[in-house]
């Protein structure tokens, strides 16, 4: 698996789902999916779903910029919650693996 890379040396590309490392203000660490908004994409033009989230209106270019910070974009849900903004601060991130070459399990 790919080391973990500090957020103070680089970040992801914006948009692109990893697994990042936060820590809570008491310590506690959490792994889990995430993407980064780098403040310069719309809602219109993003990949991702945004519902019914409320952003900064961009008159000047008649969009809403999706704010700079962590997502956890939520895959199954049952409350319909689809992107959450991360609280905690995300100190480390990597990519995510290659899926399992499936030819391996049919063997």
């Amino acid at each position: 698996m790919t080391d973990w890379i500090s957020v103070k040396d680089r970040l992801p590309e914006a948009e692109v789902e990893v697994i990042v490392l936060t820590v809570s203000d008491n310590g506690y660490k959490t792994i889990t999916t995430a993407m980064y908004e780098n403040g310069k994409i719309s809602t219109d033009d993003s990949i991702w779903f945004w519902y019914e989230m409320y952003f900064d209106y961009d008159e000047d270019n008649d969009r809403y910029l999706i704010p700079e910070g962590w997502w956890e974009y939520r895959h199954f849900n049952p409350d319909e919650v689809y992107n959450n903004s991360i609280d905690d601060v995300v100190t480390h991130w990597m990519p995510m693996p290659e899926p399992p070459d499936e030819s391996v399990e049919d063997a």
